[in-house]
């Protein structure tokens, strides 16, 4: 925290941010753990994620932040109690998602179970619609904390739905194929100021679900 020197009363802060780049992606490296020891943040900007214009390229496995405990209060608090727990599903997911991927590139997606494919459906839609950024886009070059927190909610109902769904024998095509899928996607772009639209496409979410198992039981 930082008091300005000047006429007027200012408050702010000072973010000091340390770059490296080893050699071949090293992290191990002298110069690049040296940096570790002294930060406690660290994003991990990925080649691969670049390469499939994934951007920011930020790769959510490696990056990390010691400061998540003291702000998750603030979270809560300020956003929504749920932030953290919502923060640590999406992580879960992800993380899940990494191991399956070593079994889909063996032996292909069929040989998932519903639950899992459901996994890699919701893990996807993290990272391209919720992680996923057009710094381009009027609209996506920017989210407040309160539309992050509404656009994963809506993914991760989703995910909770549907394994409802599965559990009541709903077919995991028939849970893809929703229409409001597609809307969820492309909540990213709804505008701050109509930030009500969440919630209508979480109602619908719900009636489209409760519409599946519905037909699934007659």
């Amino acid at each position: 925290m930082v008091k300005v020197l000047g006429s007027e009363d200012v408050t702010g802060s000072i973010t000091a941010i340390g770059a490296v780049s080893p050699p071949g992606g090293d992290l191990s490296e002298p110069v690049s753990q040296a940096t570790l020891r002294i930060v406690k943040v660290f994003w991990g900007l990925s080649a691969s994620l670049a390469y499939k214009r994934h951007f920011p390229a930020v790769d959510w496995l490696t990056s990390y932040s010691l400061y998540s405990d003291k702000l998750n209060e603030w979270f809560d608090k300020n956003v929504d109690s749920d932030w953290e727990k919502q923060r640590a599903a999406a992580m879960r997911i992800l993380q899940e998602e990494a191991s399956l991927d070593e079994i889909v590139r063996l032996v292909g997606m069929d040989a998932l179970s519903q639950e899992d494919r459901l996994t890699m459906e919701t893990a996807k839609s993290i990272r391209e619609d919720y992680l996923h950024q057009n710094a381009f886009h009027e609209v996506d070059t920017f989210a407040s904390l309160n539309k992050q927190f509404k656009m994963l909610r809506l993914i991760l109902l989703s995910d909770e739905l549907g394994r409802d769904a599965l559990s009541r024998r709903v077919d995991i095509e028939d849970i893809l194929a929703l229409p409001v899928r597609e809307e969820i996607g492309r909540s990213k772009y709804i505008p701050e100021e109509e930030i009500e639209k969440f919630g209508l496409i979480e109602e619908k979410l719900k009636q489209s679900m409760a519409a599946l198992i519905s037909e699934g039981e007659i």
